[in-house]
């Protein structure tokens, strides 16, 4: 990785250091979004592990449907136009 901006300079005058530009930006991608994958995966498996430990011991809590209000609703409408 340390060689990539060497070889950006090079890879505008030889044909050899613009292939090798190429394949070690094309590794360093490759190795970013295999990395990035991991993480996620491993996200998941912890979030996974979380839940199945602390669900018997805290019930989830469903929230309640907001109810509605005339009110309310008009004073959002009027400032969304700009009107207020």
């Amino acid at each position: 990785m340390n060689q990539l901006p060497y070889l950006a300079t090079l890879a505008t005058r030889h044909a050899w250091a613009e292939r090798e530009y190429a394949r070690l930006h094309a590794d360093l991608v490759e190795a970013t979004l295999i990395a990035r994958v991991r993480s996620a995966e491993r996200a998941a498996q912890r979030r996974a592990w979380v839940r199945d430990r602390f669900s018997e011991l805290r019930p989830v809590r469903r929230r309640q449907p907001v109810p509605y209000c005339a009110r309310a609703a008009a004073h959002t409408a009027r400032t969304a136009g700009g009107v207020r």
